[in-house]
């Protein structure tokens, strides 16, 4: 029996993959979870591995190696590391409240974050042309206007899939754009061209082309 056009799609978009859960940020059968509002540290802990997390408090010092910090809530305290480039000209102390996004991330059983966006009240040395980090959803023309590896949020439809296996076209009412989402990033989310949702993830700007690089992907109820 031959499938429909839309089955071809779901099969190609994400093959067998079982659906994701977001009804609690505690992990429910070891599935994954991708959190859209703020858990503690001690929840955060509770997870499995690649677990997309949000956690409110604050970074209280350095580790050896320049891009680990320790990371502190009411709950305890967490190892995350922070690349360079994902501060985009903001920086701290240790009385400033930050909100960090990022995978959990477990090592010879040793649990850490692997942020990709950190916003708070910190201070921002941004110059024009340099990377932002938005905190709120904007449109495709606007995230194809913003500095290369910006942390941009979009909220639309992903409608079809192209050749290489990590590739798709992303519209909203404003245009389309390409956005690349490797296999880890789905989470076991099994969605169609007609399920609206959100992603998160980097701005990368090449030769005049911009794609969004995902990091987490939400379906709207």
């Amino acid at each position: 029996m031959q499938r429909s056009s839309e089955e071809q799609f779901k099969h190609l978009l994400f093959g067998a993959c079982a659906l994701i859960l977001f009804l609690s940020p505690v992990a429910v059968d070891a599935q994954l979870v991708a959190a859209r509002s703020p858990i503690t540290v001690s929840e955060a802990r509770n997870l499995p591995q690649n677990s997309w997390v949000v956690l409110s408090g604050n970074i209280i010092n350095a580790l050896p190696g320049g891009i680990n910090y320790t990371f502190r809530d009411s709950s305890g305290d967490i190892t995350v590391e922070i690349d360079r480039r994902v501060w985009r000209g903001m920086s701290v102390g240790v009385s400033d409240p930050v909100e960090i996004c990022g995978e959990l991330r477990m090592n010879r059983g040793q649990i850490s974050i692997n942020v990709r966006a950190i916003t708070g009240n910190g201070r921002s040395t941004n110059r024009n042309g340099q990377p932002i980090t938005l905190t709120a959803p904007v449109t495709v023309t606007e995230a194809r206007n913003l500095p290369h590896d910006s942390w941009v949020i979009l909220v639309g439809n992903i409608i079809n899939a192209l050749p290489g296996g990590s590739q798709y076209t992303f519209r909203d009412a404003s245009g389309e754009i390409i956005i690349e989402i490797n296999q880890a990033v789905w989470r076991g989310l099994y969605i169609g061209p007609e399920d609206r949702v959100e992603i998160n993830g980097e701005v990368h700007a090449n030769r005049g082309m911009s794609q969004v690089e995902v990091r987490v992907i939400r379906r709207f109820p």
